[in-house]
């Protein structure tokens, strides 16, 4: 398909745009710096502060020895001081080693501190890209690393963090390496909407929201921002996860905020640094049909297709046992044998593979640095025709304009391409359920012959709704573009050595193009459609940060004063066109009926935010935040709204002094926070868009919304808070961190179902609240040290969600429905929040399944009842890294325990016969076929009326296990005996597939090693006389197996959305298995 031709100017436009507003924050930085102050005279001193590793430390002492003249070092290491000539700087820094450094003259200092293994100092990036010791922090953050992102086989760097972070819960689609994740943070505070967290990047909000993604009626998952990231390009991830920790970004960060630091050059390097990195992964096949029954084969009711005429249906496999020697006649018009064939299903799937090389160029000088980083992703992922290119431009640049101007900018250039998004639930062109449950004497391959001489489609299974998946891969397609530019530019201007100005201006701007195409005669869309979405969506943040900072005796104090005005516009174009001309030919021009369907989002936040550090002799501190926001999409009279929030921290082993050998370290936190979120644009009010029909040669219009809107609506407010502790113990060799943490979130804002016959599907509305409590903790051992060294780190997370309150008039909201099944996943006043809703085994007061007398069949409850939920009961994870000199080993395990997962998957199997459940009695009951058929055929020979023939009565079969119901006593209770009734087991199962969701309900626990790599980094001394600096090389591996799990033939984090619905499994394609090399050269 061609792309779209505007598609690169409004990329230019962007760039443009972007650069207008450059050059007028430059502008405005040069005019305050004509205003500095210049008290400070001639014996003004500058430097830059950073570890071994050539990181800028913010927050490092820096002073005038035996005096009080100091200061601290700026976001960036950066330092201004007036000295004299004769004076001894004395800098420190939690964590790592003072020193002193005579000025003797000098004016610039590039200070290089060593880490002091003794101290317990961490630096984390925070709020506002703003890095602070983490031993200050009153809340709760978790710093995850380059090296456990990158190089282990994983495109998403988010989907990294699986099984790394307490309290983090991460599951991602089917839809493979171009789909999207899913990220919560301490569980589910919203009953609307994907409780996703806010995504920072070098202190820049980014889009995240998916593109599209699959519903109960179909759909594809078209991925969502981090899907772009590069993980070789990121230097460290941050989570935030109270609201302490996220206040400052306001409404959008009521559930977390995750951010993102990308790598930089560094200043003072010599010469010019390459890093080049290469990796290539193969993908396989990792969830198998463990549990798939291969000793009957394609039939009905034990009895063979009928002879002479093709088999009707590949997925019924209640036929006899298989045979080789009997030849089945199949759609295709050939005759195969009635045998089992080896990976009859998953022989479809290909072998993938994913190359990624990146190329990264650094350099710098004592006044700045710069890097430039080039890297292209190429997937041909396991589904043949399936796969993506993508090709990543990040150049990021610092200079000191003067000596107290500086300028960092930014600037990311993604063009990405991805055919054939695999479909997802009951979209036809769905290749999970086009293959799940074909018998097992069926090869997939034979399906090649998906259409007639005439082009007309060939119906395999009798289901309309479930194409052939060769039909899919040759006769429908779809293919996304996508160009997308990310940036920011940023002034840090020292008015004084106390007082610093930071100006900041960020954009996100991307275009895409998504086109779905189905020929003619395909399944449901017989006469052909076209679809095709474009989308143009921009992000602008525009941010100031006043910061004062000040050494009085033993106490640091730190006061800032802040603003950010965020604008976000989405504009899009739906064409859909049907009753294709020439089939074939996939052009818009080339369908009958053509309707295009405009829509718009618009949005604006204005902030003002102020906060204040105190810390008191390195062990006692105090953060104070306020934040205000005036959103557009909230009504004038309640469009403003105030987050406030305090924490503290307090090292007791540092205030009492405590100098015991096995007791290193001990430290308590709290925080309280109220934070607040509003809604999407246009639900205060009745919009108007035209029809495009007319009524007497005019221009007709309606009412565009199919709810209620409400002109009240108030913000969501979210309170909550946390205590915690960290404790280090024999010199670091064992640490412990725990946290522990309630919050509520009141007025909801929900779309409540209305009857049709008033005219409108929902009513928006203020209303319910729901409660957040977990506990979090963290173990870190170091059993051995030395040229041998193992590190653990193990993560647990226990979180209770409960609805506390609906509405007066809803006691159960639906967050999902699977509509195939009669099943729903809802919220119930006074429950846990995701309760599976559906039909269930009817039991008697033990427990037993009761089964109808006369049938045998199993019973129902009349009404739906809760079947599961979908909250896991714990999660966990455990990292293992062995080190021997220069090899590491590190295997990553994830776990989660409890919840639950409907599968449509195991319905469908066990609706046609090939689940192994379905086994039983079925011997015995073609035993009973084959004397009844044997009988007839007597009768019949014998000369009598066939019509007049009396079966055998069923004396072989399927027993259901559990008992019967045979009556009621005198007080009215029901009676029960052990079921003894003999069933068709073809009956027996389609009845409890098509009445009984309860049957199809499974535990979604799992145990997997999620990440495992072995590496080996060459000694230097024999790169000595070569231009490499470092050279390593590892084998990876990805979601390598699974140790645990009770969902047989799907795997557990079965999904097709990331919506609150999860729970529900849906034809679902199978996982990927990743294995592979990586390699890292350094020059």
């Amino acid at each position: 398909m061609n792309e779209n031709p505007i598609n690169s100017a409004l990329l230019c436009e962007s760039a443009i745009r972007f650069g207008k507003r450059l050059v007028l924050l430059v502008a405005v930085a040069l005019l305050v710096s004509t205003v500095q102050v210049f008290a400070q005279g001639q014996n003004v001193i500058k430097g830059n502060i950073v570890d071994a590793s050539g990181e800028s430390l913010p927050g490092v002492n820096v002073s005038v020895k035996g005096t009080t003249n100091g200061t601290i070092t700026d976001f960036d290491g950066n330092f201004t001081l007036s000295v004299q000539e004769a004076d001894v700087l004395l800098i420190s820094f939690i964590g790592y080693k003072a020193q002193e450094v005579p000025v003797a003259g000098k004016s610039v200092f590039n200070v290089i501190l060593e880490e002091d293994v003794t101290d317990l100092g961490e630096v984390v990036v925070t709020a506002l890209g703003i890095k602070r010791d983490k031993k200050a922090l009153g809340y709760s953050v978790t710093e995850v690393k380059a090296d456990d992102i990158a190089k282990n086989g994983e495109m998403n760097p988010i989907a990294s963090l699986a099984g790394k972070v307490a309290g983090v819960d991460i599951t991602q689609t089917s839809a493979g390496p171009s789909g999207s994740k899913r990220v919560v943070i301490r569980g589910i505070s919203e009953l609307e909407g994907a409780n996703q967290p806010l995504y920072v990047i070098d202190g820049v909000p980014v889009d995240n929201s998916t593109m599209g993604q699959a519903t109960e009626w179909g759909g594809f998952d078209l991925g969502d921002g981090t899907s772009d990231l590069n993980p070789e390009d990121i230097e460290s991830i941050s989570v935030l996860k109270g609201a302490s920790a996220s206040a400052l970004y306001g409404s959008r960060a009521m559930n977390g905020v995750i951010l993102i630091t990308t790598k930089t050059g560094k200043k003072g390097q010599k010469g010019l640094g390459i890093d080049f990195n290469s990796s290539a992964t193969f993908d396989q096949v990792n969830t198998r049909l463990d549990e798939y029954q291969t000793t009957y084969g394609q039939g009905n009711n034990g009895l063979l297709p009928r002879e002479g005429q093709p088999a009707n249906n590949i997925t019924s496999a209640w036929g006899p046992k298989l045979d080789p020697s009997i030849m089945i006649l199949q759609q295709d018009g050939n005759e195969y044998p009635y045998a089992r064939v080896d990976d009859n299903i998953q022989g479809f799937f290909r072998l993938g593979k994913t190359f990624n090389n990146s190329v990264a160029l650094s350099s710098g000088n004592e006044k700045g640095s710069v890097r430039f980083s080039y890297t292209n992703v190429h997937n041909n992922d396991i589904i043949p025709k399936s796969g993506l290119n993508r090709n990543t431009f990040n150049l990021r640049a610092m200079t000191e304009i003067n000596s107290f101007i500086e300028l960092d900018a930014k600037a990311t250039y993604i063009n990405d391409k991805v055919n054939n998004r695999p479909a997802m639930t009951d979209e036809v062109t769905n290749i999970g359920n086009g293959l799940v449950g074909i018998v097992s004497n069926f090869d997939q391959a034979w399906l090649q012959t998906y259409k007639d001489e005439n082009g007309n489609y060939i119906d395999y299974t009798g289901n309309d709704y479930r194409a052939n998946p060769y039909w899919t891969l040759n006769e429908t397609f779809n293919e996304s573009r996508k160009n997308r530019f990310v940036g920011f530019a940023s002034l840090n201007v020292t008015l004084t050595q106390e007082l610093k100005l930071r100006l900041k201006s960020g954009i996100d701007r991307y275009n895409s193009r998504f086109v779905n195409f189905y020929n003619k005669n395909t399944p449901t869309k017989a006469g052909g459609v076209y679809n095709e979405i474009n989308t143009d969506a921009e992000e602008v943040n525009y941010e100031a940060l006043l910061s004062y900072t000040k050494e009085v005796g033993n106490w640091n104090v730190s006061a800032n004063l802040g603003g950010n005005i965020m604008k976000n516009k989405i504009n899009s174009n739906n064409i859909v066109g049907t009753e294709i001309v020439e089939p074939d030919v996939a052009s818009i021009i080339n369908f009958t009926n053509v309707e295009v369907m405009p829509s718009q989002y618009q949005k604006e936040i204005q902030s003002v935010y102020a906060f204040a550090q105190f810390g008191y002799k390195n062990f006692a501190f105090i953060d104070v935040t306020g934040r205000n926001d005036w959103s557009s999409t909230l009504p004038s009279d309640n469009n403003s709204y105030f987050y406030p929030s305090v924490s503290g921290s307090f090292i007791f082993t540092d205030a009492a002094d405590l100098d015991l050998p096995w007791f290193t370290y001990g430290k308590v936190r709290a925080s309280w926070a109220q934070v607040g979120s509003d809604t999407d644009p246009y639900r205060l009010a009745l919009t108007y868009g035209l029809t495009g029909k007319s009524y007497n040669g005019m221009a007709t219009g309606s009412i565009m919304e199919d709810f209620v809107p409400n002109s009240e609506l108030l913000p969501q407010t979210t309170t909550s808070w946390e205590v915690g502790t960290d404790l280090r113990f024999f010199n670091n060799s064992v640490g412990l961190d725990v946290t522990y943490y309630e919050q509520t979130t009141n007025d909801q804002i929900l779309n409540v179902e209305l009857p049709l016959v008033s005219g409108y599907r929902n009513a928006v509305l203020n209303s319910g609240a729901l409660e957040n409590k977990g506990i979090e903790m963290q173990l870190n051992l170091k059993p051995f040290k030395g040229d041998f060294s193992w590190d653990i780190v193990l993560n647990y997370t226990k979180v209770w969600n409960k609805v506390k309150s609906l509405h007066e008039k809803v006691d159960a909201y639906t967050i999902a429905n699977a509509r195939w099944s009669g099943v729903s996943v809802v919220a119930l006043e006074g429950e846990e929040f995701g309760v599976i809703m559906g039909r269930a085994y009817k039991r008697d007061p033990e427990g037993n399944i009761v089964h109808d007398p006369s049938t045998g069949m199993p019973m129902s409850t009349d009404t739906p009842q809760k079947i599961g939920s979908i909250l896991p009961d714990w999660t966990g994870g455990m990292i293992n890294t062995f080190s021997y000199k220069n090899v590491t080993l590190k295997a990553n395990l994830d776990i989660r325990m409890g919840g639950d997962i409907y599968s449509i998957t195991n319905r469908t199997m066990m609706d046609g016969g090939t689940h192994a459940m379905t086994e039983a009695g079925r011997e015995g009951f073609l035993d009973w076929a084959q004397r009844n058929e044997d009988g007839r055929n007597d009768w019949i020979d014998a000369g009598n009326n066939p019509d007049d023939y009396v079966p055998i009565p069923m004396d072989k079969g399927y027993v259901g296990e559990g008992v019967k119901l045979v009556g009621v006593d005198p007080e009215g209770n029901e009676t029960y005996e052990a079921n003894d009734v003999i069933t068709n087991p073809q009956s027996y199962w389609r009845h409890t597939a098509a009445n009984i969701p309860e049957s199809n309900v499974y535990d979604a626990s799992y145990i997997k090693i999620r990440d495992l790599s072995i590496g080996y980094s060459v000694p230097k001394k024999f790169l000595k006389n070569t231009p490499i600096q470092g050279l390593s090389i590892s084998a990876v591996g990805r979601n390598l197996f699974t140790l645990y799990k009770n969902t047989p033939n799907i795997d557990p984090e079965s999904t097709y959305n990331n919506g609150n619905g999860q729970g529900l499994e849906y034809g679902s394609l199978p996982t990927r298995r990743h294995y592979g090399f990586n390699l890292n050269v350094k020059f």
